[in-house]
């Protein structure tokens, strides 16, 4: 995702002060619209007046301008950039800052020398020394992953636990990529071009090589169809899974397959996510043995949480450990589960339920939640089942109510 366009950058005429903070998705500021070719005259972008830009909290923030432009700030003097992890250079083209004498990098100062010429070279310089200090984690993200490919690796990589792959223009992950890094645990992908992230055509070595795999985040893969498919023979992977997140997969219709079990997941967040329908089937339900906590947000089209397969025999669905459950902005929900299911959720003490303006009831087979402490943040710790369910579809109906009534 970017801010604005070249052209838009052109015409801040009086623009004085720029701040951007906490833009998860954003990966550049001025977008690159390929004009810093031989063939274009004008590939100058001037911020006249410009005095003080502040990014802070820019996680997948890689430039300012990936393109080759060439950008003059006659006029700045402050420039702060705060945990923005994957920014290794400011921009690519010409750069003029004649003004400013030093950068807030991280909390540090850094100066510069040479009238503001070297802010490339001072921010390269101090995101290699951030990186080179913390060895078991690693961000790669375009010419660093086909260096890979070509067979460069990165020092250290023996070391690494943690591996995140930012604009990746590849439409799957090879597993060969990931084979390289033995120690692996924690894998996150954001703004990258992936259909399918693991192939099922992968053989048994390569599958063995990410058994140790206990962490996947999924952020602004807007192509991705699947993570991977039902026939997978990376099913083994899922087994040592204890948290996965996906935020911004709007093409992502199948999150977790029924044929897989999930019995070491504890944390299960998915936001932003338009293409579900359910989340979980209720044969994944049942092997969620140990889940703590389950976030779902803002998904558009999401009906209810657990499919309603049609059983004959609906049964028991137990969550042992779920502690807290969070239901926000969910504006097709109708309920947690359609189906005939007897839900027992043994440990659950927090149930937040907020923005969802179809949702009248919570389920509609029997439920029980008899150590639940906490109902949309009021205390319901001494109230019976029923006083308890009589409040949940009192407060769906509430928020049903004040929702339409914020529409109109």
């Amino acid at each position: 995702m970017k801010l604005i366009t070249p052209s838009t950058a052109r015409s801040l005429v009086q623009l004085r002060d720029m701040s951007i903070f906490n833009c998860e998705m954003l990966i550049e500021i001025v977008e690159n619209e390929g004009e810093g070719d031989a063939t274009t005259t004008t590939t100058e972008i001037v911020f006249n007046n410009l005095k003080k830009l502040s990014l802070e909290n820019l996680n997948s923030l890689t430039f300012f301008c990936s393109g080759n432009y060439s950008f003059n700030f006659p006029s700045l003097e402050e420039l702060i950039i705060k945990y923005c992890p994957n920014m290794k250079t400011f921009s690519r083209g010409i750069l003029s800052t004649p003004k400013l004498h030093k950068i807030d990098y991280e909390r540090k100062e850094k100066d510069l020398e040479n009238k503001g010429n070297e802010l490339n070279t001072t921010i390269q310089q101090a995101h290699k020394t951030k990186v080179d200090s913390n060895l078991m984690a690693l961000r790669l993200s375009e010419g660093d992953i086909i260096r890979i490919w070509q067979g460069e690796l990165p020092k250290n990589s023996g070391k690494v636990k943690t591996l995140q792959l930012i604009k990746d223009e590849s439409t799957n992950i090879p597993i060969q990529i990931l084979q390289k890094f033995s120690r692996l645990e924690e894998l996150k992908l954001q703004g990258s071009s992936y259909e399918e992230i693991f192939s099922c055509n992968e053989d048994e070595e390569h599958v063995r090589t990410l058994t140790k795999l206990k962490v996947l985040e999924l952020l602004g893969l807007f192509n991705l169809k699947y993570i991977w498919k039902q026939d997978s023979r990376l099913n083994s992977i899922l087994q040592n899974l204890y948290r996965i997140n996906v935020q911004y997969c709007h093409n992502l219709t199948t999150l977790l397959p029924s044929s897989s079990s999930f019995e070491n997941l504890s944390t299960l967040k998915v936001k932003y996510c338009n293409g579900f329908r359910n989340l979980l089937s209720s044969s994944t339900a049942r092997s969620l043995v140990r889940l703590v906590e389950l976030e779902v947000e803002e998904c558009e089209m999401m009906m209810e949480v657990l499919a309603n397969e049609g059983d004959t025999e609906n049964g028991t669905i137990v969550f042992e450990k779920l502690e807290d459950l969070y239901m926000y902005g969910l504006k097709s929900l109708t309920c947690f589960c359609s189906g005939s299911y007897t839900l027992k959720f043994l440990n659950l003490e927090r149930l937040k339920i907020y923005r969802c303006s179809k949702m009248k009831t919570f389920s509609e087979g029997d439920l029980s939640m008899p150590r639940l402490q906490e109902l949309n943040r009021k205390d319901c710790s001494k109230s019976d089942l029923d006083t308890i369910t009589q409040q949940l579809q009192n407060d769906c109906s509430k928020f049903c109510m004040e929702y339409k009534g914020e529409e109109e």
